[in-house]
């Protein structure tokens, strides 16, 4: 008996069939965003964590574990975070 190989890309659609699946997928993909922007905000201004850390005002632990827990932090320490980079912090909403 021969086993046909299944996709990633059919094993993704038919998990994310389910409403409750998807919602946490979406959830983790936007925490992951978070954290993405982070460290690109940070690469583009060519800071490391200690001078981000010394810009906001806050010891580099806690710069550490706000970008490892970006979707956990408050929209204030986020701005700060981009303004210490150098950047604004601008949100959006789409229909």
């Amino acid at each position: 008996m021969k086993v046909q190989p299944i996709t990633y890309k059919t094993v993704k659609n038919k998990l994310l069939a389910d409403e409750k699946v998807k919602a946490l997928y979406v959830e983790e993909k936007m925490a992951e965003d978070v954290q993405s922007l982070l460290y690109i905000m940070r690469s583009k201004a060519g800071l490391n964590i200690s001078q981000v850390a010394e810009r906001m005002g806050i010891s580099q632990p806690a710069v550490s574990k706000l970008e490892r827990n970006a979707d956990k932090a408050t929209l204030s320490s986020l701005i700060r975070y981009a303004q210490a980079c150098g950047m604004e912090l601008k949100l959006s909403a789409h229909s």
